[in-house]
């Protein structure tokens, strides 16, 4: 689901993307005057530090609300890097998904040479970096640091601890809506594709060519629904179902994570490149998280530069396993963060913390969007322990620590209402979609997969027979990456139920 992870604070976001520099230069004013249209994206240097004079920005003025056309206005801002070939298709807008992940911190990566997009890509696109609604260099969403910062257990043993998380959610919420005005109530998916609608036709190319991953399927997954006609390619990569209702969402993902984190155990047991190879590592994994549970243990590098949390718990290492397993060439970072845990140093299992109100790497965009998009039948302690049981009978290791564990716990006294509640989605008249998918993805469960598919009539699904949170990103040779390429160059895909064992 996330490319945006708490444990690593951006969801997909390409493994060189995490020692990149992000944005400085604060976006336009987040809510300008309603009469003043864009009608066509005028492109001019990015905000980014040392930003190469190749990379671009430009942006749009839309309706905060839809519904409300002429009403108060939000920016939202994409960057470009031209197509390195000679005879370029046309534009290729890109979203990382998250909810909350910056495209156009990617595409600046890309453009600083991080190699984030395939060379097929890159040669016939003009590659855009889309910052949705709420993200980013776009209007953000902004939240007092001090609340966004403040830890509760999204496990609460009684009900003291459950009061001080809701009472955590509410005062987090009621921040954000007085620092980002009413943008907080529609930073939901369905305005979010119209607002890449909006973009399509200021860019003046025709037809959308779009490639988005995990949380970004489901952005696209919309645009058809309300743009079918309007479509060239839409590459869904790492499916997220939007009709799933709470049981299976939690139940899926659980189990996803927990077989992912599973099979890393497996994976240092056969590698000797593995820091814990020779080690019982699902035992040290369960002893550093019991022992964090009774002592933190301390992070003195996030201590020093004060980005991330000074002391990490057992439930902080639940969690930050699922980022660290997102990408399988990211395995042996894992192995080394629990290997230095064990030595009294859990910095690299720390979560980060907000130094402002649209921090980078910690923020309210990726709550704010998923409180208006998922809705949780969390009211009481009751409520919630009934939930963490069915959380322990299918991850008995992890316990249901997952994405959607937050978003369940996370919204529970949140002050918007839900607007984009889950439903099944009905496409008509669409060209082929291409979604693509790992069966042993920790973040977007198969299952979500097959269940997207069916609901897209026009789609193929392309099955990864391996490990890791979507295909695109992935490192070395990979046939599923290639049948993206190919789909986006010239809208063929391989043949239906097709499976690559990459």
């Amino acid at each position: 689901m996330t490319l945006k992870a708490r444990a690593i604070g951006a969801a997909v976001l390409a493994t060189a993307m995490l020692t990149m520099p992000t944005a400085t230069a604060a976006a336009a004013d987040p809510v300008a005057a309603a009469d003043n249209p864009a009608s066509s994206l005028n492109w001019s240097a990015c905000p980014f530090p040392d930003s190469p004079a190749e990379l671009q920005c430009a942006s749009i003025q839309v309706p905060v609300d839809y519904a409300h056309p002429h009403g108060l206005k939000a920016t939202i801002t994409v960057d470009r890097l031209r197509a390195s070939g000679a005879h370029p298709v046309g534009s290729l807008f890109f979203d990382p998904g998250g909810p909350g992940g910056s495209g156009t911190q990617l595409v600046h990566a890309e453009a600083l040479g991080a190699h984030v997009f395939s060379a097929a890509t890159r040669e016939h696109f003009d590659v855009i970096g889309l910052d949705p609604r709420g993200v980013g260099l776009s209007s953000p969403v902004r939240c007092d640091p001090a609340l966004l910062n403040r830890q509760v257990s999204l496990f609460p043993k009684d009900e003291a601890e459950f009061r001080r998380l809701v009472a955590r959610n509410q005062a987090l919420g009621h921040s954000c809506r007085q620092l980002t005005g009413p943008l907080l109530e529609h930073v939901d998916t369905v305005s979010a594709a119209r607002d890449l609608e909006a973009l399509r036709q200021a860019l003046g190319e025709g037809e959308l060519n779009y490639l988005g991953l995990s949380y970004g399927s489901q952005l696209g997954a919309t645009y058809a629904e309300l743009f079918p006609n309007r479509i060239r390619t839409l590459a869904l990569d790492g499916a997220l179902d939007h009709s799933l209702s709470t049981v299976p969402l939690f139940k899926d993902e659980s189990h996803a994570y927990e077989d992912s984190l599973n099979r890393f155990f497996d994976w240092c047991a056969h590698t000797t490149s593995c820091a814990l190879h020779g080690t019982d590592v699902g035992r040290l994994f369960d002893t550093l998280v019991a022992a964090a549970d009774h002592r933190p243990i301390p992070a003195p590098t996030c201590a020093k530069a004060g980005d991330c949390r000074p002391l990490v718990t057992g439930e902080d290492i639940r969690f930050a396993a699922q980022g660290l397993l997102l990408f399988p060439s990211r395995r042996n970072d894992l192995a080394l963060a629990l290997q230095q845990a064990e030595a009294g140093d859990a910095s690299a299992l720390s979560q980060p913390v907000a130094t402002g109100p649209s921090d980078d790497n910690a923020n309210g965009s990726q709550i704010a969007i998923e409180c208006l998009d998922w809705t949780t039948p969390i009211r009481t302690l009751h409520d919630l322990q009934h939930l963490r049981r069915l959380g322990q009978a299918v991850a008995p290791r992890l316990g249901g620590a997952s994405q959607s564990w937050t978003i369940l716990t996370g919204c529970v006294g949140w002050p918007a209402r839900v607007a984009n509640p889950p439903r099944p989605i009905k496409v008509q008249h669409a060209p082929t979609i291409l979604i693509t998918n790992a069966t042993h993805d920790p973040s977007t469960a198969y299952p979500w997969a097959l269940r997207l598919h069916r609901d897209l009539p026009s789609s193929v699904l392309v099955t990864r027979q391996g490990d890791g949170h979507t295909s695109y990103l992935a490192k070395g040779t990979s046939h599923t990456r290639d049948a993206i390429d190919s789909y986006l160059l010239t809208g063929r895909t391989p043949p239906p139920d097709t499976v690559y064992d990459d």
